[in-house]
């Protein structure tokens, strides 16, 4: 039976054009913050949105708080750790927490009555609204209408990847901050880390986790949690531009790769990048650009591996958009060009068998090894090449200037063949 606007009593026409209203501002593609501004002009009243690792993520008109804690707490952007504790310890809260809507807080620091209604994405939740009674008191509809309130916010928040993927927002919503730059002061980073029941040492590594070839690709599941956490006991992690990026403090190296993870990669086809060890966490963004490089360049110059450590890239890092620009002469040494040239008259090998000399640190066992050649002919070729190059291998400085031009030439080749499949060859 339908209801005309007249058979309405006022509450309820207030609680429709309160709905209406919050629709078309949540449709209107404006985000949080037109939500928050009409819930607010409607209410009356101060409202603030804080997720689950208490950020403030939302509030309005800042000049209307005058709860001096709340405004506090919006300058920083987020709630101390002492102000977590001290809220967690109030009864109000405590009791309100059982109930499935609003509820009622009170506290003798301030007397502004506040009411608090729990965001959803779900049935998980990711954070609260706060109606703050600064202007007008709070009156008994206002708890349906905060409801209503976070019932859409949970609807805006839910259209982030974020929010849908965390589990432990805390720990998750640091990392990402870190990673951010949100923080750079080391008492703030210390006070949002205790908040978060994180510990760190001295011995620091950002590992990357490129999901693009993940079997589930565009899905952080719970099983990939599952197994990270296995692989990686203790190390925090979250899910931030598309990848999973983790704070991993303790051992990796290429000396030390457990025959598991190597497996994990490989069955997955995850590809991780491993950032160079440092100390402090606000140097964390610089070290997410390295493992983010290591992923990279390690694509290009060697795609058949899943793990890439920033420190086998580096080099190429101080490669310029102009030196892949440049013609193939142009980044190559002029003189290891002759040894391709003598190489091309004579179907010889001198121009590999001199960068697998200089990879391996001039070391003739070594380079025989690798060259399935004996020492003698190794030592034949190399005589050879000395010649064609006019120069001895003792100059330590233009040896390491030949091994350069060798990876430059080949991550601009590779680089070149990667941007434009065509041009590899037929098989």
């Amino acid at each position: 039976m339908d209801v005309s606007l007249d058979e309405l009593r006022p509450d309820q026409i207030e609680q429709e054009h309160y709905t209406a209203s919050l629709f078309t501002a949540y449709i209107s593609g404006a985000g949080l913050s037109a939500i928050v501004q009409t819930a607010a002009a409607l209410l009356r009243n101060p409202v603030i949105v804080f997720d689950s690792s208490f950020k403030i993520v939302a509030h309005s008109d800042p000049d209307e708080i005058t709860d001096y804690l709340w405004s506090g707490n919006i300058r920083k952007g987020y709630c101390s750790y002492d102000f977590i504790a001290a809220v967690n310890k109030l009864d109000s809260v405590r009791r309100g927490k059982q109930t499935g809507g609003s509820y009622e807080v009170t506290c003798e620091e301030t007397a502004n009555t506040k009411l608090i209604s729990k965001i959803k994405i779900g049935s998980k939740p990711v954070g609260n609204v706060l109606l703050l009674g600064c202007k007008h008191p709070l009156r008994p509809q206002d708890k349906e209408l905060l409801a209503i309130t976070a019932t859409i916010l949970g609807e805006e928040m839910g259209k982030s990847s974020y929010y849908r993927n965390t589990r432990n927002m805390k720990v998750e919503d640091f990392i990402c901050g870190l990673l951010d730059q949100q923080f750079q002061d080391s008492h703030i980073i210390r006070d949002r880390m205790k908040s978060a029941g994180l510990r760190f040492g001295q011995h620091l590594l950002v590992l990357l986790f490129d999901l693009s070839r993940y079997e589930n690709s565009g899905h952080y599941d719970d099983f990939l949690r599952e197994r990270l956490q296995q692989l990686f006991p203790g190390s925090p992690f979250t899910y931030y531009e598309g990848h999973i990026v983790m704070i991993h403090d303790g051992v990796l190296s290429k000396e030390h790769i457990p025959a598991h993870l190597r497996e994990f990669l490989a069955q997955s086809g995850i590809m991780l990048g491993v950032s160079s060890r440092f100390s402090s966490l606000s140097q964390c963004r610089t070290h997410f650009l390295q493992s983010l490089s290591a992923i990279r360049i390690g694509g290009i110059v060697s795609p058949e591996q899943h793990l890439t450590f920033y420190s086998d890239i580096r080099l190429y890092e101080l490669l310029s958009a102009d030196a892949l620009s440049m013609e193939e002469p142009g980044y190559r040494d002029p003189e290891l060009l002759k040894l391709q040239e003598y190489d091309a008259a004579h179907q010889s090998n001198l121009y590999h068998t001199f960068f697998v000399y200089l990879k391996n640190n001039r070391n003739m066992q070594l380079t025989a090894e690798e060259l399935y050649i004996h020492r003698n002919t190794l030592r034949y070729k190399l005589d050879h090449i000395s010649r064609l190059l006019d120069t001895s291998f003792s100059d330590s400085e233009k040896m390491l200037g030949y091994y350069i031009s060798y990876k430059i030439a080949d991550y601009c080749q590779k680089s070149r063949k990667r941007q434009n499949p065509s041009s590899l060859p037929m098989r």
